[in-house]
């Protein structure tokens, strides 16, 4: 056999080959979901941190989180908060940038309906520092 020959029957194997590990290295759609847990720092000084986390329907995101000391805000400055009926401070979630926020002080279950990305955010008009969210993402609980 050439050299040239040799080097054509390697290319031609690589060649096939390249499918079969291509669908050997996808996730297959119906694989179990594995929970796992995170840690974030948020930070006061930013509207919203994006986490980073996409999310799949089916998941289950539980968010944990405290509150920071603000000042304020005045009464006549409640409603500029981005979640007027949370305490101002508060760690707030969302699953997409322009969502409603949730209050996620002490805690909140959200269940994904559909592809989403996980937004933390402090409810804040005048506040400084940051806050620890722990966040854990999980299959759905089946129903009994």
């Amino acid at each position: 056999m050439s050299r040239t020959s040799a080097v054509l029957v390697i290319a031609a194997s690589v060649f096939l080959a390249i499918p079969i590990f291509a669908q050997n290295s996808k996730t297959p759609a119906n694989q179990p979901v594995v929970a796992k847990d995170y840690s974030f720092s948020i930070p006061a000084s930013e509207v919203w941190t994006d986490t980073g986390l996409d999310l799949q329907p089916g998941q289950l995101v539980h968010v944990y989180g405290g509150v920071i000391a603000c000042g304020g805000p005045a009464p006549s400055e409640k409603e500029t908060l981005p979640l007027p009926s949370a305490p101002a401070g508060a760690l707030l979630a969302k699953l997409h940038a322009e969502a409603k926020p949730v209050l996620a002080a002490p805690d909140a279950e959200l269940p994904v309906i559909d592809p989403s990305h996980l937004y933390l955010g402090i409810n804040r008009t005048y506040c400084s520092g940051s806050t620890l969210a722990k966040v854990h993402v999980g299959p759905a609980q089946a129903a009994p």
